[in-house]
């Protein structure tokens, strides 16, 4: 993973977030990565930097690639939200599930329609990361 320790400006950043939008509870110790997050994370990262977030610190993020090793080769860092420096980013886009922190808010956002917990993969992830991406091409 090639952190990015928050000291130089970036032009565009996308965050991320972890529990619920990539992947599930813990269950028994284990939780599941949405099916479509990799290619999800794959697309993203071809068009800009990608940052895992959450507000259960940055640990979580970092879990989650020792999870899912395949993910770190997409992934420039893991960030708690309140740490984040968005001030170092002229574009900072997210995804949650939830829009209830105050650094998405801050963010250019999609929320998605729900938190995922495993079963179903609806579109709605994909579907953001497209929204972004389209964004980001504009810049």
């Amino acid at each position: 993973m090639n952190a990015w320790n928050g000291q130089s400006r970036l032009k565009i950043a996308v965050l991320i977030d972890v529990d619920g939008t990539l992947a599930s509870a813990y269950r028994d110790g284990r939780r599941k990565l949405r099916p479509s997050a990799l290619k999800v994370i794959k697309f993203l990262s071809s068009n800009a930097p990608v940052f895992l977030w959450s507000i259960a610190g940055k640990e979580n993020g970092e879990r989650l690639i020792e999870e899912f090793s395949e993910l770190r080769p997409y992934i420039q860092g893991c960030w708690d939200k309140a740490e984040f420096p968005l001030d170092m980013v002229d574009y900072p886009y997210c995804i949650d599930d939830l829009d209830l922190d105050e650094a998405v808010l801050q963010c250019n956002h999609v929320i998605l329609g729900y938190t995922w917990d495993g079963g179903d993969d609806p579109a709605d992830l994909a579907e953001a990361a497209r929204i972004i991406v389209e964004a980001i091409k504009a810049h």
